[in-house]
């Protein structure tokens, strides 16, 4: 009679929970129009951005203003912080989901540490955010193939930044009316505040905005916009975001513990 290795059973263990949670988000998705309206959010982003050569053509002809110098600011607006606000509120929508049907209680019986289904959002987030910041950047038809190409490491930065709004918005918040609520208080001054410093980015002063963890994508994406060297900002962007990620997802475990 043979008997299973203990860490190979646990291994078993652990792949079994991740098919579930995989299962479980699909059957969640197919089950709720809303959810998927928000998957392709993102998409609606960089089709409204064809739109803005037309703009800046008119209000140079009707106003002589000059809409160029800031199509860094709406490209970071529509292609970076826009699908981590809005996949960020469809990952923070999915935990909130569990909490309703108990899922995270009923996680407490199975081989699977309590920060393994928050980890396993959070990478799948991340991964969703990544891939979709570099679509919505190619679609867009306002970089260059340059910056496309940067925009893994950019988008990298938008998933974590996601999965930052996905936790304070779930975390705190019993049911879906209070995440969403919450929500809007998080996403709101994370979208907005870190655009402020594109008005002086020669004043050291905008790294003052690092706290916020918006800011480091954003920063990164003007920098590439500008043929700038923008690995500083996705590594210091890297370094601060995994930190907060790593604190909230702890913190979500030890309430849902």
């Amino acid at each position: 009679m043979t008997t299973s290795h203990p860490r190979t059973a646990a291994t078993a263990g652990y792949g079994a929970v991740l098919r579930a949670f995989a299962r479980n988000d699909t059957r969640n998705i197919r089950r709720d129009s809303m959810l998927i309206g928000v998957l392709f959010g993102p998409f609606a982003y960089a089709f409204a951005l064809w739109f803005v050569p037309p703009l800046t053509r008119f209000a140079a002809t009707e106003w002589r203003f000059d809409l160029t110098p800031y199509h860094p600011l709406i490209v970071s607006s529509f292609t970076v912080l826009g699908p981590a606000a809005v996949l960020g509120s469809l990952c923070g929508l999915l935990l909130l989901d569990e909490k309703d049907q108990h899922t995270l209680a009923a996680l407490r019986v199975t081989p699977a540490p309590p920060a393994a289904y928050p980890a396993y959002r959070a990478a799948m987030t991340v991964g969703l955010v990544t891939a979709t910041t570099v679509l919505v950047l190619a679609l867009c038809r306002l970089v260059p193939a340059a910056v496309v190409a940067r925009g893994a490491a950019i988008g990298l930065l938008g998933g974590l930044l996601a999965v930052v709004i996905a936790l304070l918005m779930a975390g705190p918040a019993n049911n879906k009316v209070e995440g969403l609520a919450l929500g809007k208080a998080v996403s709101m001054p994370l979208m907005f505040a870190p655009l402020v410093p594109y008005f002086f980015l020669d004043s050291p002063w905008q790294l003052a905005f690092g706290v916020l963890p918006s800011y480091w994508p954003a920063r990164a994406l003007w920098a590439a916009m500008d043929d700038g060297v923008f690995w500083p900002y996705i590594a210091g962007g890297l370094v601060y975001n995994l930190i907060l990620v790593s604190l909230l997802v702890r913190l979500f475990a030890y309430r849902f513990r």
